[in-house]
C-alpha cells in the first residue's frame, strides 16, 4: 500500500501537501488507516495535524533514515493503540520539507476490522501487548480488560488454573502455558504466544463455555492450532513486506547492529561529554586554588578570576546544551514570543563573542543591509543562541589572524506584517567535508579529524540549533569546503512588533570611514535616510584627504564616524591627522566591534570623543548624533544608573541557597535597596503577611525551596486580602530557565523571570520597562 502511495508522491508536480493530501483522503475508507505521515531529514515527523521530533528514537535515525529500511513504530502517541508503519523513499520535497520516509498511522479498531476475527462465535478477545503487559492494541469488540496494562488488569481475576506471576513470567521468559482465569462470574481460557516483532505478545482470550464440551486432546490441539492461525494473519499484516524467512532475519541482524551502534554513540557521547566537562571543572578548581595562594597579588588573582569566569560560562553552556536537547525531543520545549530589539540582540552577540576573537587576533565584522526595522516579535533567547552557536563555532574552528563576519539582511515577506531576515555567519576556517555536511546536524557527532580533536564541544550545537531554527518556522543551509571556511545561513519570518520610531536630522554633514565597502554604503544609507548629507571614505588617508578638501570647500563635516581598524591607517592615528585640521570642536567617534575598554585611553589622547559598537542601526547612528553633536543626550553612565536604579526601595529576597543568597544580596544591594531574606517560601510568606501594607516594594523568589516552593509562595501572596497582595512585584530567580518554566511563573502571578546566574542589567531593565 505505502508503494503505491509513493509511486503517486514521486510522480507529484507539486510539492503542496494538500495535493498530497486530497489523493491520501480519498484512499483512506478502503485502506483504513488514521492518517498518512511523513519524515524529514532532520528525523521530523508530519501528519498534516501534528509534528514532533523523532532525532532521539535511534531505529528511526539509524534503521528507518540511514540503513534505509522499513520499521514499525509502536510508541509515539499517548493514545493507545497507534501503530506508524514507515517505509524509506528517495528525497523528494513537501511543503518545503525535505522528505525521506513515507508511511501511515493505525489504530486496533481498524486493523481489527479489516482482520475480522470472527472465531468462537465471535467471543475471541485479542490483544497485543508489550512484555510488560502495555496494550498496543486490541480487538474491536468490546473487551472485558479495558486498563492501560493487560497484565496489571488481570490482577482482578481469580486463577484456576495457573497464577498470574506465572504469567508474567512466561511472557518474559518465553514460555507458553494455557491457564483458565474467572472474570465476572464467567470461566476463560488464557493464551500467549510471541509476535516475533520487537517484544511484542498476542494474547488471547476465550469463555471456557464457548469451546466445544469435548475437552479432549484434540480439541485443545485445535484450539491451539487457531491460535496459531491468528497469530500468522497478525504476523501477515505486520511483516508486510516479507516474502522469506531470510528477510525477517536481515531485519534482526540490522536491529542488533542499531542497538550496538546506539551503545557505541552513547558511549561516545558519554566520553566526549566527561572530557568537556572536566576541562572548565579543572580550569575553576586550579584557577582557584592559583588565587589562594597569590591572594596578595591582586593582578594574578584578578586573572585567575577572569579564567574563572570564562571556564564557567563554558561550562554552563555544556549543561545549557544538554538540558536543550533534552527539552526539544521530549517535546517540552516551547517558544517565548514576545516583543524584541534587535540592537539588542546584536549588541549581546558582539559582547559574548568579542573577547575570544579579540584573543586569537581574527578579523570579526559585523554588517547589515537594508534593516527598516528594529523592534519585531521572536524568542530573543533561542535566536540569541542559534546565533551565538554557529559565532561560537566559527571562531572555534578558525585559525588565529583568520576572518569571521556576521551579515544580516531584511527583505520583504509575503505577508506585509512579516520581515523576512537572513542571517549568514562567515568564516575561513578549517571548513567542513561534504561527506560530514551530511550528518553535521545530527547529534552528538564530531567529524574525526586532528584539526579539531583538541577542540572542546559536545556535537550538540548544531543539532540544537538545527531543531530550534525549525521550531522558530526558518531554516538553516551551509555551504562549506576544507581548508576555505564556511558560510551558514539562517532565514526566518518575524512579526513586526509596530511602527518604526520617528527620527530625522538636520542636513548636518556627516564623514563615514571604514574600509568595509558594505559598512560605508549602509551607514551612509541610513545617514541620507534620516535627513543627513552623508560621505563614505574606504581608509583611513581618503579620510583625511577628504577632511582638508571638505575645510578647503567651506563644507566642513559636522561629526565624522572612524573605522578603528583600517589596513591604511588605523582609526586612532586617522583621528590625529584630522584633529591637526579640524582642531577640536568636530566630534569624532570610533566605530568597531572590538571593546572599547581596550582602546579607551590611546582613543582620548588622540582627541576621540566617543564610541559606537557595530553593527550600527540607523537608531544607533541618530541618537549618537543627538548626543555629540546635538548635545541631546540626557543619559546617565550606566554604573550610575545601576547604582541608583532601586534607591529607598525595600526588597524580600528568597533563596535556600546561602551562596546564592549571598551572591543576590550583594547585587541588588548595590542598586541603593534595603534587602531583607528569607529562606524558603513558607518564610517568605509569613514575612509579607507581618509587613505593615506596601513595606515590600519587590519579592524575589527563588523556585525550587524546601517547605513551600517559590510557585506555592506566590500564590499564597497573591490570594492574601490586603491591598498589596496583587501589586507587589513578584520575580522568579532561578535556574529553571526554560520557555515552559518563564510560562509557569507568569500563570501563578510572577512579574518576570530571571534565570541564574543573574544578569543585574537585564533585570534592572526589566524592571523598568514593568514599572513603566
Amino acid at each position: 500500500m505505502l508503494d503505491l502511495f509513493y509511486r503517486y508522491f514521486a510522480d507529484l508536480s507539486s510539492d503542496d501537501w494538500t495535493v498530497l493530501n486530497g489523493y491520501i483522503k480519498d484512499k483512506k475508507e478502503a485502506f483504513g488507516f488514521d492518517s498518512l505521515c511523513l519524515v524529514d531529514e532532520d528525523a521530523m515527523y508530519y501528519d498534516g495535524e501534528m509534528s514532533f521530533s523523532l532525532l532521539s528514537n535511534r531505529e528511526v535515525t539509524t534503521t528507518l533514515l540511514t540503513d534505509r529500511q522499513s520499521i514499525i513504530l509502536d510508541n509515539m502517541f499517548s493514545a493507545e493503540g497507534r501503530l506508524i508503519f514507515l517505509i524509506p523513499i528517495e528525497k523528494q520535497v513537501v511543503g518545503g520539507k525535505t522528505v525521506c520516509a513515507l508511511g501511515v498511522v493505525y489504530n486496533s479498531r481498524n486493523l481489527f476490522d479489516m482482520l475480522n476475527i470472527q472465531a468462537f462465535d465471535g467471543e475471541l478477545r485479542m490483544y497485543i501487548i508489550h512484555q510488560d503487559g502495555v496494550a498496543l492494541f486490541r480487538t474491536s469488540q468490546e473487551n472485558i480488560l479495558t486498563g492501560y496494562n493487560i497484565i496489571n488488569s488481570l490482577g482482578e481475576a481469580e486463577f484456576k488454573r495457573g497464577s498470574l506471576d506465572s504469567f508474567r513470567n512466561n511472557i518474559r521468559g518465553g514460555r507458553q502455558e494455557l491457564m483458565t482465569v474467572q472474570l465476572e462470574n464467567r470461566e476463560y481460557y488464557l493464551n500467549h504466544t510471541p509476535v516475533e516483532v520487537n517484544d511484542w505478545q498476542l494474547v488471547t482470550m476465550v469463555p471456557v463455555n464457548v469451546v466445544s464440551g469435548r475437552l479432549m486432546r484434540s480439541t485443545m490441539i485445535t484450539f491451539l492450532c487457531l491460535f496459531v492461525v491468528g497469530t500468522l494473519i497478525v504476523l501477515a499484516f505486520i511483516l508486510l513486506y516479507s516474502d522469506s524467512t531470510r528477510k525477517v532475519l536481515k531485519a534482526e541482524e540490522a536491529a542488533r547492529k542499531a542497538a550496538e551502534s546506539a551503545n557505541e554513540s552513547k558511549s561516545r557521547f558519554l566520553s566526549n561529554m566527561s572530557h568537556d566537562i572536566r576541562t572548565p571543572m579543572n580550569a575553576i578548581i586550579g584557577m582557584t586554588r592559583i588565587a589562594q595562594d597569590h591572594i596578595e597579588e591582586p593582578v594574578k588573582v584578578k586573572d585567575c578570576l577572569k579564567k574563572i569566569d570564562l571556564s564557567g560560562r563554558l561550562l554552563v553552556g555544556l549543561i545549557n546544551d544538554i538540558l536543550d536537547m533534552s527539552k526539544i525531543e521530549s517535546g517540552k520545549m516551547s517558544l517565548n514570543n514576545d516583543t524584541a530589539s534587535l540592537v539588542e540582540l546584536m549588541q549581546n552577540l558582539v559582547s559574548i563573542t568579542q573577547p575570544t576573537v579579540f584573543r586569537k587576533n581574527q578579523i570579526f565584522n559585523i554588517r547589515l543591509h537594508d534593516i527598516r526595522h528594529e523592534s519585531l516579535i521572536f524568542d530573543s533567547l533561542r535566536l540569541n543562541q542559534v546565533m551565538i552557536n554557529l559565532l561560537g563555532n566559527a571562531v572555534k574552528f578558525t585559525p588565529e589572524g583568520g576572518s569571521i563576519s556576521l551579515d544580516v539582511t531584511e527583505e520583504a515577506a509575503e505577508d506585509e506584517k512579516l520581515v523576512h531576515l537572513v542571517f549568514k555567519v562567515a568564516d575561513t576556517g578549517i571548513g567542513i567535508s561534504r561527506e560530514f555536511q551530511k550528518n553535521l546536524f545530527t547529534s552528538f557527532t564530531r567529524e574525526r579529524d586532528s584539526k579539531i580533536d583538541k577542540i572542546e564541544g559536545s556535537g550538540l550545537g548544531l543539532a540544537i540549533t538545527k531543531m530550534i531554527v525549525t521550531m522558530m518556522g526558518g531554516t538553516i543551509t551551509v555551504e562549506s569546503e576544507p581548508g576555505r571556511g564556511s558560510v551558514f545561513t539562517v532565514e526566518m519570518d518575524f512579526p513586526v512588533a509596530g511602527a518604526p520610531e520617528e527620527m530625522s536630522l538636520p542636513a548636518i554633514h556627516v564623514l563615514v570611514a571604514d574600509d568595509d565597502p558594505d559598512t560605508c554604503r549602509s551607514a551612509a544609507g541610513y545617514l541620507r535616510e534620516l535627513g543627513a548629507r552623508a560621505d563614505a571614505a574606504y581608509g583611513g588617508r581618503e579620510a583625511v584627504k577628504m577632511v582638508k578638501e571638505a575645510v578647503s570647500d567651506g563644507d566642513d563635516y559636522h561629526i565624522i564616524f572612524l573605522d578603528w581598524r583600517m589596513p591604511d591607517l588605523e582609526g586612532t592615528d586617522t583621528a590625529r591627522e584630522i584633529r591637526e585640521v579640524v582642531g577640536d570642536d568636530v566630534p569624532i567617534l570610533i566605530i568597531s566591534a572590538y571593546d572599547w575598554n581596550g582602546i579607551e585611553v590611546e582613543a582620548g589622547e588622540a582627541g576621540i570623543n566617543g564610541f559606537i559598537q557595530k553593527p550600527f542601526f540607523k537608531s544607533t547612528l541618530y541618537h549618537n548624533i543627538q548626543k555629540y553633536y546635538l548635545r541631546c543626550d540626557l543619559e546617565q553612565p550606566k554604573e550610575e544608573l545601576e547604582r541608583n536604579a532601586l534607591s529607598g526601595k525595600r526588597l524580600l529576597l528568597v533563596d535556600d541557597n546561602e551562596i546564592n543568597l549571598e551572591i543576590a544580596q550583594e547585587m541588588l544591594s548595590y542598586t541603593g535597596a534595603v534587602v531583607e531574606t528569607a529562606r524558603d517560601g513558607q518564610e517568605a510568606v509569613k514575612h509579607f503577611r507581618n509587613s505593615p501594607v506596601g513595606y515590600y516594594a519587590m519579592i524575589f523568589m527563588d523556585i525550587q525551596m524546601p517547605v513551600m516552593n517559590g510557585y506555592e509562595a506566590t500564590r499564597a501572596i497573591r490570594q492574601m486580602e490586603r491591598a498589596d497582595a496583587g501589586q507587589v512585584l513578584i520575580f522568579a530567580m532561578t535556574a529553571d530557565a526554560f520557555a515552559d518554566d518563564i510560562e509557569l511563573a507568569k500563570r501563578v502571578g510572577m512579574d518576570a523571570h530571571f534565570a541564574k546566574p543573574l544578569d543585574m542589567s537585564a533585570m534592572l531593565k526589566e524592571i523598568r520597562k514593568i514599572r513603566g
